[in-house]
C-alpha cells in the first residue's frame, strides 16, 4: 500500500511513520510511505499514485482543507485522513468527504483502531464497478449499491455511503447494467429496477422492501426473484 503524508512538521511526520512501521511489523503488512512538507509539492506529483493520503490542516503555502478540495477535483474516492490539533476541523472535513480524523499527538492505540477501519474499507472496495456520472468516473462499491433504476434514457444508481443516500445519474441501458452485475447478488425485479439482494429487508405482496423504499416485483419475474432471494439467504447472505 502506497501512502502519502502531507505534513510540514517533521516530528509529527516521524511519529506517524513510526506507527506505520510498527503496524506493518505486527500485522505482516507492507507500506511505502512518501512524505511531502507542503501541499504544492504533493499536487505536483499526484497522479492517482497513492492509496491513502494523510493531511495536516495547518500548513504554509496551502492549508490541508484547500489541498483536500483540490485532490477531490482529481480523485473523488481516495481516502483522505486529516491529522490535526483541532477537533472543529472535522465539520469542514465532511465537505471533502474525509474518511477519518486523527487528533495530534496521535498515539499508537488510536492509530491502530483507525487503520483497521481503513483496511476494512479497502476490503469492501474489492467488489466495485466504475460508473460514468455527471461528476466524472465514480467507483461504486457494490456493498453500498442498494438498487439501480431506469428512468426514460437515464440510469440511476441509488447508493448509501456512510449513512448518506446518493443518486448517480448516467446514460446507459438496463441490459448493460444487468450484465455488469451478473456475477454478483443482484436481481432484476421488473423492467425498471435491479436490486441488491443483500439489502432486501423483506417482501410484501408484490413489493420488495429496500431500506425505506418499496419497489414493485413484476408477476413474470416474481418466481425467479423469490428463488434468487431464497438461494442468497440460504448461502448466509454471501
Amino acid at each position: 500500500m502506497r501512502i502519502a503524508i502531507v505534513e510540514d512538521n517533521q516530528s509529527e511526520m516521524e511519529r506517524l511513520s513510526a506507527h506505520f512501521a510498527r503496524y506493518q511489523q505486527e500485522y505482516q503488512q507492507h507500506f511505502e510511505i512518501v512524505w511531502f512538507d507542503n501541499g504544492l509539492k504533493f499536487l505536483e506529483s499526484f497522479n492517482h499514485n497513492f492509496d491513502v493520503i494523510y493531511l495536516d490542516v495547518q500548513m504554509p503555502l496551502m492549508d490541508g482543507m484547500t489541498l483536500a478540495a483540490r485532490i477531490r477535483e482529481i480523485d473523488k474516492t481516495i481516502p483522505l485522513i486529516f491529522v490535526t490539533n483541532y477537533v472543529q476541523y472535522a465539520i469542514d472535513g465532511y465537505k471533502v468527504d474525509a474518511s477519518d480524523f486523527l487528533l495530534k499527538p496521535v498515539n499508537y492505540f488510536n492509530f491502530c483502531e483507525h487503520f483497521k477501519r481503513i483496511e476494512d474499507r479497502f476490503k469492501r472496495q474489492e467488489d466495485a464497478i466504475a460508473v460514468t456520472a455527471s461528476e466524472g468516473i465514480v467507483k461504486v462499491l457494490l456493498d453500498e449499491l442498494y438498487y439501480v433504476e431506469s428512468n426514460a434514457h437515464t440510469i440511476l444508481y441509488h447508493v448509501l455511503s456512510d449513512g448518506d443516500e446518493k443518486v448517480l445519474e448516467t446514460s446507459d441501458t438496463m441490459k448493460n447494467v444487468e450484465q455488469k452485475l451478473a456475477d454478483y447478488n443482484f436481481y432484476r425485479c421488473n423492467n425498471s429496477f435491479i436490486v441488491n439482494l443483500k439489502h432486501v429487508a423483506g417482501v410484501s405482496g408484490n413489493d420488495v422492501l429496500i431500506a425505506n423504499t418499496r419497489l414493485p416485483i413484476s408477476r413474470p419475474r416474481k418466481k425467479g426473484f423469490m428463488n434468487a432471494l431464497t438461494e442468497y439467504m440460504g448461502m448466509g447472505g454471501k
